[in-house]
């Protein structure tokens, strides 16, 4: 399997990620649920245990967890149903999981337990949870065993984007939250059928891609089954060239390539959640002769998108929202 693709951004998040000071308020959570205001709850009961299907294995999560500590893109998929984790790791501009507006105050509340793949494993034994839920990469070592020996540890390795939505249904079952998982899933497909049947002269007479770049004398292009793409693909958006293909959901070439992009009528450039700025790497495209020749760039039509990485369903009833504004103004 080539894994280049898959990580080519989370390998450069996660080692700017490793060295990065913890940014995160260090205000202890003492576990306690909350009520139906909107406040998260830390876990929510259940009438038994259930074994849930992970990557390291069938896991049986006991009834009624409390204290969850969360790895990773784990932390945006449990605040999306709803559940506060008492432990979680960074979250930083340099971090894969993007929080939406209304969780980040949540967020500052949550005992920091190391940064990116860093793990501080004394920490996470401190919090004395129930639950340890893991989302990343699968070519990384995110040290599940010393996890193990800790609580119960749902691993859910990532090898494309989708494998995202699918854990976030897993992690729901397991928490007792499938109601507030199967609303989010509803809200979502319930959007962007509404998209897809409102603006769909404009869907069909636009080209739309994704591209990004980290340096180095290359960039990205997102294809239909990336992160943004899977959303676009949903409402029913029709790709560039570049974006069609679907082995993969990203492809890597050298800025010598940008033509790649002649025919995209409209792209989509990432834009951090936490500063709302686009990466300088991405800005510098504009830097190159053959960028600015594009259709799309003369056209004025590049445009920053939130959640580029959009890892679950609440992202992604966002990404709908911007797709959404973006039509109204075409």
């Amino acid at each position: 399997m080539n894994t280049r693709a898959l990580t080519s951004r989370s390998v450069r998040i996660a080692a700017v990620a490793a060295t990065a000071a913890l940014t995160l308020a260090a205000c202890g959570s003492n576990g306690d649920s909350k009520d139906a205001t909107g406040t998260p709850s830390a876990g929510s009961a259940a009438s038994g245990p259930v074994v849930v299907e992970a990557t390291n294995g069938k896991i049986t999560v006991p009834a009624g967890v409390k204290r969850i500590v969360s790895v990773s893109y784990a932390t945006g998929a449990l605040l999306d149903l709803g559940v506060q984790p008492v432990g979680t790791s960074t979250i930083d501009d340099n971090n894969p999981m993007e929080l939406l507006p209304s969780q980040t105050e949540a967020a500052k509340k949550i005992e920091p337990i190391g940064s990116g793949i860093e793990i501080n494993i004394e920490k996470v034994a401190s919090l004395k949870p129930d639950l340890i839920v893991v989302e990343g990469a699968s070519a990384f070592d995110w040290g599940i065993k010393k996890l193990e020996g800790i609580a119960p540890t749902l691993y859910f390795g990532v090898d494309t984007p989708v494998d995202l939505l699918n854990a976030q249904e897993k992690i729901a079952t397991a928490v007792g939250k499938d109601a507030e998982f199967k609303k989010l899933k509803s809200d979502y497909e319930a959007k962007a059928a509404k998209i897809k049947t409102d603006y769909a002269t404009k869907l069909n007479s636009v080209k739309w891609t994704i591209a990004s770049s980290y340096g180095g004398g290359e960039f990205l292009v997102d294809t239909s089954t990336s992160w943004v793409g899977r959303v676009l693909n949903d409402a029913g958006a029709k790709f560039s060239q570049a974006s069609s293909d679907t082995k993969e959901h990203e492809t890597t070439y050298s800025v010598e390539k940008l033509d790649v992009l002649a025919d995209a009528d409209l792209i989509l450039v990432p834009k951090m959640a936490a500063t709302g700025e686009v990466p300088q790497d991405t800005k510098d495209l504009d830097k190159q002769p053959s960028w600015k020749n594009l259709k799309a760039v003369q056209a004025g039509k590049v445009i920053p998108v939130t959640y580029a990485t959009t890892d679950r369903y609440g992202t992604s009833i966002n990404v709908l929202d911007q797709i959404e504004t973006i039509l109204k103004g075409l």
